[in-house]
């Protein structure tokens, strides 16, 4: 895929996958948004992506378990670029306790930011995504092909995941959109 001029959105972008996946993009000239809680450090990350790269580069605060947030982040790539054409589902976090000593608000919790963060990102970008023939990405885990002890709510979490966007990827099959989970 030819990513010159293209606009892509990673949710998690301050650290780790998702950092590493903002700067990919941008060395194939791909327009990168930046999103996260830590705004600070996406800004210092945007700056250095422009003047390494030449590409255009946007922070912007972002709690993807809150659906206003992900509604804006769409918005501000739109009004800064005027197209989107890939999202990366990446914002995600971790638990570990045996379901005996979980909280329902640590359960909560991790299902908030790793399942409906996906779900908020991609129905907000869907129309935009499906307009351009784009691609929809969700980060996943071997967590969500199997039960792993302690990690109760986290599997939960990303076998979500990846049910909703393998339901999303057969109901776009024919469309040109792609849809996939790694």
């Amino acid at each position: 895929m030819n990513l010159k001029n293209k606009t892509v959105l990673i949710t998690g972008a301050s650290s780790g996958i998702g950092k590493a996946c903002a700067e990919a993009f941008a060395k194939r000239g791909a327009n990168v948004v930046l999103a996260s809680r830590q705004y600070v450090a996406l800004c210092q990350i945007t700056e250095q992506l422009e003047k390494d790269y030449n590409v255009k580069a946007l922070a912007v605060a972002c709690d993807v378990a809150k659906e206003a947030d992900c509604e804006n982040v769409v918005k501000q790539t739109l009004q800064t670029f005027g197209r989107l054409d890939v999202l990366v589902n990446n914002a995600g976090i971790s638990m570990r306790a045996l379901v005996s000593e979980v909280s329902i608000e640590t359960l909560k919790n991790v299902m908030d930011i790793n399942f409906w963060g996906t779900v908020y990102c991609t129905k907000f970008a869907l129309d935009h995504i499906f307009k351009n023939k784009g691609t929809i990405v969700g980060v996943s885990s071997i967590a969500g092909y199997r039960g792993l002890p302690g990690r109760s709510g986290y599997s939960a979490s990303k076998y979500a995941v990846n049910g909703w966007l393998e339901a999303l990827r057969t109901e776009l099959l024919e469309s040109g959109t792609n849809v996939m989970w790694v």
